[in-house]
């Protein structure tokens, strides 16, 4: 029996490329019985995704890219419904690393009609103006300066080469901090340029940031990238796309379950590609959070 799907579509996400996904899937959307919402924002998209949950959905569907995955997930959580996705995004990133195809978001409609589910962790961040869940990457320090680099950048260019465009404009102004992490209740000083707080392995459109991170371990991952030289961060920059920068004397990487952070100076947090708020922060996993669905195994 085919679930009751409802699909929550951001129509400007990879500039555009969702409202034309969209016409292309709309009928085998109609033939499975789904609605189809479409948001005009990150909160509406909550908003319709917690409705739809508590209406009944059996699995509500993010068609859109990372930032919209974890506006939708985070509002499902302790509903009881799945989370499904149809990534239209320039990144894709929590997609990816479930199996999806990056470039063939259509072919995601098909995982609908009979459902594979994965239970995976999430990530619960607790601050001074509230708390909130997330799904793969939260992160602090130089690549949430970039992140609002980007983000208020005017370009045609999108994806990955936007954020690469970005470090190169944010790091001249950029001055490291010191971070104060208390893992699972261990102490540590950190000096560094970034921090990152991974649920899941990459952002920024295969960026592997926290590349032992699973979203099934009841772990979360910290990778903080110390302080260096420019000239040093932009020749160890490449290795982020391979995962093999925690190899870098200057790269500490942690694994636990709570993290307390903190720092010297202002530095705002970002999870999902959306904006948090300021440290002090704690990041906590929440084991079997939530309910996805992947594509089947071969």
């Amino acid at each position: 029996m085919t679930a009751h799907v409802t699909v929550v579509v951001n129509p400007t996400s990879g500039r555009g490329r969702a409202a034309r996904v969209l016409a292309d899937v709309e009928h085998p959307l109609a033939t499975l019985g789904a609605d189809v919402v479409v948001s005009d924002g990150p909160e509406h998209a909550q908003t319709i995704a917690r409705g739809a949950a508590e209406a009944g959905a059996e699995i509500v569907v993010a068609m859109g890219g990372d930032g919209m995955v974890g506006m939708v997930g985070a509002a499902l959580i302790g509903t009881g419904a799945a989370l499904g996705l149809i990534p239209t995004g320039t990144g894709n990133d929590f997609a990816v690393a479930l199996g999806y195809e990056r470039k063939k978001p259509a072919s995601a409609v098909a995982y609908l009609e009979r459902p594979t589910f994965r239970e995976i962790d999430a990530g619960l961040i607790r601050w001074s103006g509230g708390e909130r869940y997330y799904v793969n990457v939260a992160g602090t320090g130089f690549d949430s300066d970039v992140t609002e680099t980007a983000n208020r950048m005017q370009t045609r260019v999108q994806g990955t080469a936007k954020y690469v465009a970005a470090v190169f404009k944010t790091l001249p102004r950029f001055r490291p901090g010191r971070f104060e992490v208390v893992a699972d209740g261990k102490h540590s000083t950190l000096p560094g340029m970034l921090l990152a707080i991974g649920n899941g392995v990459s952002y920024g459109g295969g960026m592997k940031i926290t590349p032992g991170a699973s979203f099934s371990d009841g772990l979360l991952d910290v990778t903080v990238i110390g302080a260096m030289s420019k000239p040093q961060f932009l020749a160890n920059f490449p290795k982020v796309f391979r995962g093999t920068h925690v190899s870098h004397p200057k790269v500490t990487t942690l694994r636990g379950a709570v993290f307390e952070v903190s720092a010297d100076r202002r530095f705002e947090v970002y999870a999902d590609g959306e904006h948090v708020g300021p440290l002090p922060a704690t990041f906590e996993v929440v084991p079997k959070a939530l309910r996805v669905v992947v594509p089947p195994s071969p």
